[in-house]
């Protein structure tokens, strides 16, 4: 998959499900209205795959929703978080130009049916430096999974290639208390390595209208930087 790029819009409704004295469970329900700007790039023994427009080429939606659930362990400044979502495009279209797709060639005039099944998933801890007054600021280490299964199908092809990218990411988390139980924050988290690399990053408006519950819109972009996810 040479290029991967994601846009989110976002509406939020958290519950903070459990507390003690020394510890608070908080879930997170998320909505995300996306946009998919992503081209896919496979090679297989050797044979250099084409690059292909997963939209314009494929007949992928650019836009689509998709759920995305959260849990945070929260022990004070420390938390452990973990997240899980799943994102899923299907595409059928008649391509004008050859493509190859993991050794195997799709002619033009050909009719292709396509599938890209994403399971996203996030595993970390977050130390808040400074934790006070609705004001946060704290130190992400994440290890990102990315599932990632890829079908192009016609009239006697049937072609599939997957992969499982564990991927550890570092990054910074913030949040800065207003008034009338409003706050803003954000976070972002990456990695790069030679001429890659990955970036995660989200920002929202919050409201705390009764203790303990959260609603929150906003915007998040998951993309590749030059080479994205390599298959």
């Amino acid at each position: 998959m040479r290029k991967f790029w994601l846009l989110f819009a976002a509406f939020v409704v958290s519950l903070f499900v459990y507390s003690n004295a020394e510890a608070i469970v908080h879930v997170e329900g998320r909505y995300w209205f996306t946009s998919l700007d992503s081209k896919v790039k496979v090679t297989d023994v050797g044979v250099v795959g084409t690059e292909i427009n997963a939209v314009d080429t494929l007949g992928f939606d650019k836009a689509k929703n998709f759920w995305e659930g959260r849990i945070d362990l929260n022990l004070g400044d420390h938390h452990l978080r973990y997240a899980y979502m799943p994102l899923s495009w299907t595409g059928s279209k008649t391509i004008t130009q050859s493509v190859n797709f993991a050794g195997t060639t799709y002619t033009a005039n050909t009719k292709v049916d396509s599938k890209l099944d994403i399971i996203y998933q996030r595993a970390g801890y977050r130390y808040n430096i400074i934790d006070t007054l609705g004001n946060q600021f704290g130190i992400i280490f994440d290890v990102k999974l990315l599932d990632i299964k890829a079908n192009l199908k016609t009239t006697g092809i049937d072609k599939s290639y997957s992969v499982a990218a564990p991927i550890p990411t570092v990054g910074l988390g913030a949040q800065v208390g207003l008034p009338f139980l409003f706050s803003i924050g954000g976070e972002i988290t990456g990695i790069a390595y030679g001429d890659n690399q990955l970036i995660d990053w989200e920002a929202s408006v919050n409201f705390n209208p009764v203790p303990f519950t959260t609603i929150s819109g906003g915007y998040r972009a998951f993309f590749d930087g030059k080479c994205g996810i390599l298959i």
